[in-house]
């Protein structure tokens, strides 16, 4: 753990805080620990299967209208020779 300088402390007050890597030129966007705690499931999301995505994928597409037998005319369009 990195203990805060005074200095490093008052530029927290910042909304949000970013820190600046003067070696890489890479910026960091720091978040408190207890924010970090509520938003960490959107940002590390659960490990899924490939048949968990696929199921998750298909859903999706199904909500789209993808099966609906009336796209088929767009799957027979993209295959004639003059589109591609």
């Amino acid at each position: 753990m990195i203990e805060l300088t005074e200095q490093q402390r008052r530029e927290l007050e910042a909304d949000p805080p970013r820190a600046l890597d003067p070696l890489t030129r890479r910026t960091w966007v720091l978040v408190s620990e207890d924010v970090y705690e509520r938003i960490q499931h959107l940002l590390v999301p659960e490990r899924l299967t490939g048949a968990e995505q696929q199921a998750i994928l298909r859903a999706a597409g199904k909500r789209a209208g993808w099966d609906d037998p009336e796209m088929d005319v767009c799957d027979r369009e993209e295959a004639t020779p003059e589109r591609l």
